[in-house]
């Protein structure tokens, strides 16, 4: 299974790189027009996007929308505590990026925010299905923060490029569902929220 899941991830990845920069560009655009019209992007306050890398659609037009809309947008971090949960850090225009050593971009400020502390979340993915199942990079860095929350629920959505969709992924015991998933064509809704 673990074999199988290695083999989807590198074959799922690929086909999001071979994207040109102009598929990429259009794609992350016709992205935010979805976004901005979202039910749950009007009534958060609090939003995390990513730092997008290995061809992820680049949440850049959505952090442009928060701001404009006088939201708090924060950025991952990974927290230096044994399980290695994610911290989320606000970001504004301003913001001065530093490179992690997994080789992303991450702010620095101290003041973080544990992830049950946001309102909508959006996670990158390396691949996904109709019911909400979600293939990350492999490091359950989201996985592990959700699942230590407390029961306050945060909207976890899933942005990704139309290629990465695939009919039916098996989920692991540790997987956390996604309420909903959107790409440049399509919001699949997963939950009631």
């Amino acid at each position: 299974m673990s074999n199988q899941r290695q083999l989807l991830r590198k074959t799922l990845r690929q086909k999001r790189k071979n994207l040109s920069l102009y598929q990429q560009k259009k794609s992350a655009h016709q992205l935010a027009n979805q976004f901005r019209h979202l039910t749950i992007f009007k009534t958060a306050n609090k939003i995390a996007v990513y730092q997008a890398t290995d061809g992820e659609i680049n949440p850049y037009y959505l952090m442009n929308l928060i701001w404009a809309y006088g939201k708090q947008c924060y950025l991952p971090v990974l927290r230096r505590f044994p399980n290695q949960e994610l911290g989320f850090v606000r970001v504004y225009k301003t913001s001065r990026l530093h490179l992690h050593r997994y080789g992303f971009k991450e702010p620095k400020a101290k003041h973080r925010l544990f992830i049950y502390q946001l309102d909508l979340v959006c996670l990158p993915l390396v691949g996904f299905d109709a019911t909400g199942k979600r293939l990350g990079m492999g490091g359950g860095f989201y996985d592990r923060s959700l699942a230590r929350s407390p029961k306050k629920h945060v909207y976890k959505l899933g942005l990704a490029h139309d290629c990465q969709q695939i009919e039916q992924l098996q989920s692991q015991s540790w997987d956390i569902p996604l309420d909903a998933i959107i790409t440049p064509s399509q919001l699949i809704r997963v939950t009631n929220c």
